[in-house]
């Protein structure tokens, strides 16, 4: 009993350990690199809320493009104090091959399909420029799930030469505004804005 206790004890302190260095590791890093908004793996859920393939297609590649345009608002003002490169042409090339159409759903269980287990898997197939170095940002979209008004999110830091997952958090965030791309822009703007309070 007492080998199993120390086992036990051991293994979370390994782990503890592990996550308090990776939190470190981030927040002691004074330049992080945007990559963007995956949405190769999320849900649009009901349909009858995104009826038209071809204009959730742009709202996709718009989404994203906010995040650049007003880069001020969405990155710059949270994260005083950090250095912000961008490289977004990775995530922008995953997303236009993105198969829209098979991506919504009436399924509400989908909302939460992802595990934070399966996250460094999806890390580790990104092609990620060889030139870059230190931790890397990014947003993989698990659903926009339009009856609970809420864009569901694993907020990804990660070293960018290893792509070891630093940390991986789901969040939520509150959908809202008028037009299509501001009320889920407002989901990721939120979190954005809750993120910057942790990372000071």
């Amino acid at each position: 009993m007492k080998k199993i206790f120390l086992v036990l004890f051991f293994s979370a302190s390994a782990i503890f350990g592990s996550y308090a260095q990776s939190s470190a590791d981030i927040s002691n890093s004074t330049k992080w690199t945007w990559f963007g908004i995956d949405y190769t793996h999320c849900y649009f859920i009901m349909s009858y809320d995104f009826p038209s393939v071809s204009d959730l297609e742009s709202k996709i590649s718009a989404w994203n493009n906010l995040v650049l345009v007003e880069r001020e608002k969405y990155l710059v003002k949270p994260f005083k104090g950090k250095t912000l490169d961008f490289s977004v042409d990775m995530v922008k090339g995953l997303n236009e091959g993105m198969d829209v159409k098979s991506r919504i759903s009436n399924d509400g269980m989908l909302a939460s399909h992802l595990e934070s287990s399966e996250i460094q898997d999806i890390v580790n197939k990104y092609k990620i420029p060889e030139d870059l170095s230190g931790v890397g940002l990014i947003f993989i979209a698990e659903s926009y799930n339009k009856p609970d008004e809420k864009g569901a999110y694993y907020v990804t830091f990660f070293d960018i030469a290893s792509k070891k997952v630093l940390s991986t958090e789901r969040m939520l965030g509150k959908a809202s505004g008028f037009g299509l791309r501001n009320y889920w822009a407002n989901s990721y703007y939120v979190i954005l804005k809750e993120l910057g309070k942790t990372y000071k």
